[in-house]
């Protein structure tokens, strides 16, 4: 069932109001009561066994921080990837698995009264938060660059540490005390704010890192995963001249006809060569003025350096696989390319986001683009192979 059936006004059909925080269910407590609870929550402990739903304590909440209850998680390629083990080497054993998700606050820490945006917050808010950039490593203080913090544990990506749950596939979350929290506006549905926690929040960064995107400019976007499909939305409310989305299946890109692209090009049906010479095709022979590469795969990047024309920009955010890419520096220097890169995003690209959502979501349908079929905790293995499939793009898991 397509979540756009389940929430309205960032309440899912028969969730208590927000103002209605009693019990938690069976694993749960009272609001505020400081006793011990339980939460259910997927743990990977072993890959292996692969992910398991487990009864884990819930510790006091710690000043600075907060515990809220998850309304929505939503799975993301890199959650796949860590319980395949495909990032054995950054995931740190055992964790809760989840890192995009929006929750109710049920209790806060001493000195956790207001939000990033300086908004009072209490019990009963939605809420989003951001990694725990430690805020006073060289990159957070001085280099002011917190995604390349050397102190964070992000949340989904442990270790998981006893009473204090640190991922958003569980019943609860521990907001930690170096996190950053922002409400969530109210028209904001809690499965798209979640969504936005990762892949539009890194759209937002990587447009924060490349020169503004100018009304004549044409934008190409290479990929229709949800990185792909936020950042062609964000591309053209921007102000582009044209925006052009390739990627696949079909269904995805048929999933924003209603928005005015120039161009869309199905992967599928067409080669490289074709798909650069389509992108040339709409730009007097020139190319594409801002590539952004949003796809993963190694020939996403190659693909995307031939679709840039001289003196562009390519943005490269998808790339994932841990191969390595040949890239003709010549011709970049020659052509004066542009090339950046761009990974997470601090909480101010998370304000952007929401802000976007707030302004375009809407209008765009982007809920019922990117938000897809609900899960339960129980059903954790279904959502991630869904995803694995490419069958869904966003799975929303409800605990």
């Amino acid at each position: 069932m397509d979540c756009s059936t389940q929430w309205s006004n960032g309440v899912r059909s028969g969730e208590r109001p927000r103002d209605d925080l009693g019990s938690a269910g069976e694993s749960g407590g009272q609001s505020g009561s400081g006793a011990v609870k339980m939460s259910r929550a997927v743990v990977l402990s072993d890959y292996a066994r692969g992910p398991a739903v487990e009864r884990l304590e819930l510790g006091p909440v710690l000043p600075g921080g907060a515990l809220v209850r998850i309304d929505a998680a939503t799975v993301c390629g890199t959650d796949v990837h860590i319980s395949d083990g495909v990032f054995e080497h950054l995931a740190r054993l055992p964790l809760v698995m989840g890192h995009e998700g929006t929750g109710t606050v049920l209790e806060l820490g001493a000195g956790t009264d207001r939000d990033a945006r300086g908004q009072p917050l209490q019990s009963g808010d939605r809420i989003v938060w951001a990694h725990n950039w430690c805020g006073r490593c060289y990159f957070c203080a001085v280099a002011k660059q917190p995604t390349l913090c050397e102190n964070t544990m992000g949340y989904g990506w442990g270790p998981y540490q006893k009473g204090a749950v640190n991922g958003t596939f569980s019943e609860h979350l521990h907001v930690a005390p170096d996190s950053r929290v922002l409400r969530v506006p109210d028209r904001v549905s809690s499965p798209l704010a979640s969504a936005a926690t990762c892949a539009l929040r890194t759209v937002m960064h990587a447009l924060d890192r490349l020169s503004r995107i100018r009304f004549s400019d044409t934008v190409a976007v290479l990929g229709a995963g949800p990185v792909g499909v936020l950042c062609a939305a964000a591309a053209l409310h921007s102000g582009a001249h044209q925006v052009i989305l390739i990627g696949a299946p079909a269904s995805r890109l048929a999933a924003t006809e209603r928005w005015d692209l120039s161009a869309r090009i199905d992967i599928d049906d067409t080669e490289p060569d074709q798909r650069i010479e389509a992108v040339r095709s709409l730009t007097d022979g020139r190319g594409a003025d801002v590539v952004f590469e949003c796809a993963g795969p190694p020939d996403a990047f190659t693909e995307g350096m031939e679709m840039v024309r001289a003196g562009g920009a390519f943005m490269v955010i998808g790339q994932a696989h841990g191969q390595t890419v040949p890239v003709p520096t010549t011709a970049m220097k020659v052509r004066q390319l542009t090339v950046r890169t761009s990974l997470s995003a601090d909480i101010s690209h998370f304000h952007d986001a929401l802000q976007f959502l707030d302004r375009h979501g809407d209008a765009l349908g982007l809920e019922s683009v990117v938000c897809s079929n609900t899960y339960t905790l129980e059903q954790v293995h279904d959502a991630l192979a869904s995803m694995r499939a490419g069958s869904e793009m966003k799975p929303v898991i409800v605990p």
